[in-house]
């Protein structure tokens, strides 16, 4: 198992000395009421040139990540679901952003919803990578 070093007495530390022993539900509620958390996210989102909604406005923007499990499978994890959707099979070494991965993932997802009700599409892509330097 690959080993990963964080600063001792962090909040990111702390954050995982204490998702470590607890399921995936436990693990999603403690990210979920993480005070730490919460202030990064604020922070982040002060930064940007937008003005942020009202946290009690109705919106429809939520996040939908893709990821490669161990057993090569491409998973769509949706907030707007009720669970993770097994999108299909990738090779050995293709990672998220391999054509079929793009094919079975994003592709499809930003075909569904530029073919649903809403008119427009907001779209933006992050993917968390080794430094290319």
């Amino acid at each position: 198992m690959r080993q990963i070093y964080l600063a001792p007495s962090t909040d990111l530390a702390t954050l995982v000395d204490n998702a470590l022993p607890l399921d995936p539900t436990a693990r999603a509620q403690l990210i979920e009421s993480s005070p730490s958390i919460a202030r990064a996210h604020a922070s982040a989102a002060a930064q940007g040139d937008t003005a942020a909604p009202a946290a009690d406005e109705k919106i429809d923007l939520h996040f939908v990540a893709f990821v490669k499990s161990a057993e090569n499978n491409l998973w769509e994890l949706d907030g707007r679901r009720k669970g993770p959707l097994n999108r299909g099979k990738l090779g050995d070494t293709d990672d998220v952003l391999a054509e079929k991965a793009l094919d079975l993932g994003v592709r499809r997802f930003l075909k569904r919803e530029t073919e649903g009700e809403g008119d427009e599409l907001r779209f933006s892509l992050v993917a968390l990578a080794p430094s290319m330097d």
